[in-house]
């Protein structure tokens, strides 16, 4: 039988077990910053193989801001839904179910900035006796000092009864994300909507050059809007699916998205883009293994796509 040592250390060496291995006293001590894992360079790889990345199903995932906290997706184990691993006492406690998850009706979701207000798109009952969804809707939940409260159906406009997704929120409250309701450019376009007194504005489609006649979804918005990272079904990219990046110019026009190239696409999908709350780090999710994993690289590659 393995020892708990020998289970971190093949870890370390980038190892990759199976979701069920870790029995609950099995389970091994993580510490430091991103579980005290060797830092990526410019090229991805996958994010803490047999503890994150396993042979079930990862996507979204968020730190965060003083990196305590880490939200994930999983999908195709014995625990989906939305899961959270907290560092206390300076050790990372095992992945557990989220408190403002449904389970496995929950799969795109966002950290706010402010690192307490969690955006989560499910296909979960609205009501106690309603069945679940077939469209997915957001939701919003915050963490209180009780606890995380129960999660609120966002109103419309930005919910509109069709499918809408993906969540991401600036420093000042303003919410993009995707959805494929009537009127846009394609089969799903990228929206925003700005946020006053407490209230959302009336929802506005990015249009061109971001939205086109195909399938844009999965919006990342940096926290000061400099910048925009999401996914495209468009022709001419390197797989299924491509990550995009652009850049806002003054006056909050949008640069032509740029493809993020070979090094970050794949002949498979990528998708669910996102950045670490310090800067540091570009998580996205890929299926080029066979099965949807998360993986990392080193942010400074969004700054050599700026000003192509």
């Amino acid at each position: 039988m393995r020892t708990k040592s020998t289970l971190f250390l093949c870890f370390l060496s980038t190892c990759i077990f199976s979701h069920t291995l870790w029995a609950q006293d099995d389970f091994p001590t993580l510490k430091g910053l991103y579980f005290g894992l060797q830092p990526p360079g410019m090229t991805p790889e996958v994010f803490a193989p047999g503890i994150i990345s396993t042979d079930a199903h990862e996507g979204c995932s968020s730190f965060s801001g003083e990196g305590r906290l880490f939200l994930f997706a999983r999908a195709g184990s014995t625990l989906d839904g939305i899961l959270m691993m907290q560092q206390i006492d300076g050790v990372w406690s095992r992945p557990e179910l989220a408190p403002f998850s449904a389970g496995e009706y929950d799969w795109d979701f966002m950290l706010a900035p402010d690192s307490r207000t969690v955006f989560v798109s499910s296909g979960r009952p609205i009501s106690e006796d309603g069945l679940p969804e077939k469209e997915y809707r957001i939701w919003i939940s915050e963490q209180l000092e009780e606890g995380w409260s129960e999660s609120q159906l966002l109103p419309y406009p930005v919910n509109s009864g069709q499918h809408d997704s993906y969540p991401s929120v600036t420093e000042e409250g303003t919410l993009y994300f995707f959805s494929n309701r009537t009127g846009g450019f394609g089969e799903g376009d990228i929206y925003r909507s700005g946020k006053i007194n407490g209230q959302y504005l009336e929802v506005e489609n990015l249009g061109v050059p971001i939205n086109t006649e195909y399938h844009e979804v999965d919006p990342f918005i940096a926290p000061d809007e400099s910048y925009l990272v999401f996914c495209s079904e468009k022709p001419g990219g390197f797989g299924r699916a491509d990550i995009y990046i652009t850049f806002r110019k003054q006056g909050g026009v949008w640069e032509r998205p740029v493809n993020m190239g070979d090094k970050i696409n794949s002949p498979f999908a990528e998708y669910i883009p996102s950045v670490t709350p310090d800067g540091r780090y570009f998580f996205f999710t890929s299926n080029k293994s066979g099965n949807r994993e998360i993986y990392w690289v080193d942010a400074k590659v969004l700054e050599s796509y700026k000003s192509r």
